[in-house]
């Protein structure tokens, strides 16, 4: 930087023609001032590196990628108003007015709420994706480059400024070919994460003000949100922040849309007048339906209706088999034009809704359902490889949900209705289904996040994956239990069985019920834990089932042969008579 001549304390300091203001921020790669224009005489922002000189390559690589980054528009990218060389400094003007850097706004108005700190990383975000997809990096987010309006409304600016000291030969302007262009998007990816985590806890990551630096530690070092933070976190955010910054690669979100994409749904799910969780399924919940028929169930239908003497338990029998016919039937005769006025309790079980249908309205009902497997058969056609994927990942969600509600209903107590136990049972699972169905891309990542990852050491240990409910906040930005309770509650079904559809938590331990409606949830947990461990593999299974028992034993007062007994009916039942391969633990 070049001074007056005077070292008076009062002289003003130049750089070239701008009269340094204000220092309003810097890391280790940039700086940024307030300084004032002598030739437009109003004042504007000056970025520049903090490493110097630059030798003719660099500094033609650096004029490249900024001059690409200013000719970007995009409402939250800050305007560049000139690009330039001062005495072998390179430096950016940006447009200033009345904004301010994130730094100052901390500083000065304290805190950022959760909604607020979302607010201003989705700004970021969504102006960084923009750059990512123009193949322009910019490698020093941080307090000072992300500017505020008065309407609190972000903007990223000094694309591509920032330089950083390299070690004697290593250019600190290469060229990035698309591998390490990807791992420079990843890795501003990652200090987005950091800065989301910092405006969360009011206090850096590492305890490393400089983004840039704390980058290089994440992976070696473990960043996970306090507790302690200055507002309440809400589970989903907190999961989101935690997976923005994970130790492990994999685990993060490798591009600026997927983190984008999971805040956004947060933010649109917490904002008083977004409808609540329901606003993601809505839409396509009244244009595809809630989920398509499995495969082969249209048949068992017809012939059951074409039976002369029509019985209701047979019925009952083949909708517990369709999900997708079972849900339909209960949100048709819980509308409030379906209900008379002794109904006020609603229907809770399939057979009073398939008498109150009749066999019309069963008809009409069977021919609302999409054939398998629905929606999906689009993406199958665009990409054979990822459709068929996403088929067989509801086929198996839809699987399970079915051997839940039967091992439910096996296992009612005298004290609940069975039918009621296999509803609770299959809404305990409705989320995972509906997740696979309406949204198999974050599906994919969900499963990913679960997946154990092996030692990165001979004799180390795996590492596990996600916790269900942390990866679905991740991916989501909403909790698997709000969404299923948003979208029982959108079908009129009674509030119990929207409380029994929160599963028990397995961390703690399974109390005996007292009440009817904690019997119906507990049923429906110890159904759901069964069913689980029919996915397993098959040498997996016996220690499987033998945990959930030792959990629900003294609760429901289970033997261990009426748990793998159940299992294996229900199994059977929903697999067409074909033998469960759960065998006995001893």
């Amino acid at each position: 930087m070049t001074r007056a001549s005077s070292t008076s304390p009062n002289t003003p300091r130049y750089f070239g023609r701008f009269e340094l203001r204000q220092q309003l921020g810097r890391s280790s790669a940039s700086q940024l001032w307030l300084v004032l224009d002598s030739h437009l005489k109003h004042e504007v922002a000056l970025c520049v590196p903090r490493v110097q000189p630059l030798n003719d390559a660099e500094r033609d690589v650096w004029m490249q990628d900024v001059q690409l980054g200013a000719r970007l528009k995009h409402p939250h990218l800050a305007q560049v108003l000139e690009v330039g060389v001062h005495e072998g400094w390179p430096f950016v003007i940006l447009e200033w007015g009345d904004l301010v850097t994130l730094g100052t706004r901390l500083s000065e108005g304290g805190p950022l709420t959760p909604p607020e700190a979302a607010a201003i990383v989705v700004d970021v975000l969504d102006g960084l994706a923009y750059a990512h997809e123009a193949g322009l990096v910019h490698q020093d987010i941080g307090l000072h480059s992300v500017l505020l309006d008065r309407s609190g409304r972000a903007r990223l600016a000094a694309l591509a400024v920032g330089l950083r000291a390299m070690p004697p030969g290593e250019p600190r302007r290469p060229r990035l070919d698309l591998f390490s262009l990807r791992q420079a998007c990843e890795r501003d990816v990652l200090m987005v994460g950091l800065l989301l985590h910092r405006l969360l806890a009011n206090q850096p990551a590492l305890d490393e003000p400089d983004l840039g630096n704390a980058v290089t530690r994440v992976g070696t070092e473990i960043v996970r949100l306090p507790w302690s933070t200055p507002h309440t976190v809400p589970d989903p955010l907190r999961a989101i922040a935690n997976r923005a910054t994970d130790r492990q690669q994999r685990q993060r979100y490798l591009n600026a849309r997927t983190l984008l994409s999971a805040l956004q749904r947060w933010i649109k799910t917490h904002t008083e007048d977004a409808g609540g969780p329901l606003v993601l399924l809505l839409d396509r919940l009244n244009t595809v339906g809630a989920l398509p028929g499995r495969p082969g169930t249209e048949r068992a239908l017809v012939s059951a209706l074409s039976v002369e003497t029509l019985r209701v338990d047979d019925l009952v029998e083949v909708v517990l088999k369709n999900p997708a016919m079972a849900w339909e039937m209960l949100r048709s005769v819980n509308t409030a034009s379906f209900q008379s006025p002794g109904d006020g309790d609603g229907v809770t079980t399939l057979s009073r809704a398939l008498v109150m249908l009749g066999q019309e309205g069963i008809r009409r009902v069977a021919s609302s359902i999409r054939a398998w497997p629905g929606a999906l058969a689009a993406q199958a056609s665009l990409n054979a490889d990822e459709g068929a994927t996403a088929v067989a990942v509801l086929a198996g969600e839809l699987r399970r949900h079915c051997i839940a509600g039967h091992v439910a209903r096996l296992m009612a107590p005298f004290s609940i209705q069975d039918e009621e136990a296999a509803l609770a049972a299959m809404a305990q699972s409705l989320g995972p289904a509906l997740i696979a169905y309406h949204f198999p891309e974050e599906a994919a990542q969900i499963m990913r996040l679960m997946q154990e990852l092996p030692a990165t050491e001979p004799e180390g240990r795996p590492t596990p994956g996600m916790q269900p409910d942390a990866a679905v906040s991740a991916v989501l930005g909403v909790e698997m239990d709000e969404l299923t309770a948003a979208v029982l509650r959108h079908w009129g079904l009674h509030e119990r069985l929207l409380s029994a559809a929160r599963p028990l938590s397995r961390s703690n331990p399974v109390r005996k019920p007292v009440t009817r409606e904690e019997t119906l949830r507990t049923v429906a947990s110890l159904a759901n834990e069964l069913a689980a461990s029919v996915l397993l593999e098959l040498e997996k299974q016996p220690s499987a089932v033998h945990q959930v028992y030792t959990r629900y034993a003294r609760a429901l007062e289970l033997t261990p042969k009426e748990c793998i007994q159940n299992l294996e009916l229900a199994t059977r039942l929903v697999d067409g008579g074909r033998r469960a391969e759960v065998v006995s633990p001893t």
